[in-house]
């Protein structure tokens, strides 16, 4: 009897050494029990803390490494663009340059009327016609680029531009449309463009953009040429933008260079409304 006892507690003996081995727990990290709940969330150094992480490991979650989404950020001018339906330029051509002239203090009013807008905003099948435009300019030379200096134009804008023309009030609807009637800008449907080469350079149109005077207007241009105010190469230059241009769909007009419908304005108030 007393022999079956010496080989059972030897066995026991051997099975709490063998579970002290597995469980590789220091004796001295398992001080004392927890007999009560507080006790278990008041200790970090209790017997499960210490035995149960080894006992039942914590399977390994899959880290992914996350790039940061971009949001694109709107003025509350561009956000109502959108809410109209018309769309920045860029996301129909990139490759086309874009610089508003009145998003800057670089225009004859020599200050900022759109405040942070950059993009240029058009009605979807106008900026499609320019996009037109430029497959076929750079199919004639790679190395031009048309920028943009103005598309849609809020009938706001055009009221300080009416205001402040100085010129004479039965002039002034030559160069800036009488805000009471609307102009192709007010609907997203005209654009003012002139083309740069590889370099960011603007090619020389034999005046600078918005320029208030007669050697501006294509209808003058045979008269400026005979008169010595403008040269070949600064025609030539307006007659490729102007092919180009209207190739792609867009119309002249006869007293700024730069400026192209895509439009009749009939069409546009039948199809858009006025941007406000």
């Amino acid at each position: 009897m007393l022999k079956r006892y010496s080989i059972l507690a030897l066995v026991v003996i051997g099975v709490e050494i063998l579970l002290l081995y597995l469980f590789q727990t220091p004796m001295k990290e398992m001080r004392w029990i927890p007999r009560t709940y507080e006790q278990i969330v008041s200790d970090n150094t209790v017997f499960a803390a210490s035995l149960l992480p080894s006992l039942f490991p914590s399977p390994k979650l899959k880290t992914e490494n996350h790039k940061p989404e971009t949001v694109e950020r709107h003025t509350f001018l561009e956000q109502q663009l959108i809410t109209f339906g018309l769309v920045n330029i860029k996301q129909i051509d990139s490759s086309i340059a874009v610089s508003l002239k009145y998003a800057s203090k670089d225009n004859f009013l020599h200050q900022n009327l759109y405040g942070e807008i950059k993009n240029c905003y058009l009605q979807k099948d106008i900026a499609e016609k320019l996009a037109k435009a430029q497959q076929i300019l750079k199919k004639r030379f790679p190395f031009y680029s048309l920028i943009i200096y103005d598309g849609v134009r809020p009938l706001g804008v055009q009221q300080l531009m009416w205001d402040d023309l100085q010129v004479p009030e039965k002039l002034k609807d030559k160069y800036v449309s009488d805000p009471k009637v609307g102009s192709l800008h007010n609907y997203g449907c005209a654009v003012d463009v002139s083309f740069i080469n590889e370099n960011g350079w603007e090619m020389d149109m034999g005046t600078p953009y918005d320029y208030f005077g007669e050697l501006g207007h294509p209808i003058a241009e045979k008269r400026m040429i005979e008169d010595g105010k403008l040269s070949w190469r600064q025609f030539e230059n307006r007659k490729l933008l102007r092919e180009v241009m209207t190739e792609a769909g867009f119309m002249t007009i006869s007293t700024e260079w730069w400026h192209f419908n895509g439009s009749s304005l009939k069409e546009a108030e039948k199809k858009y409304y006025i941007i406000k």
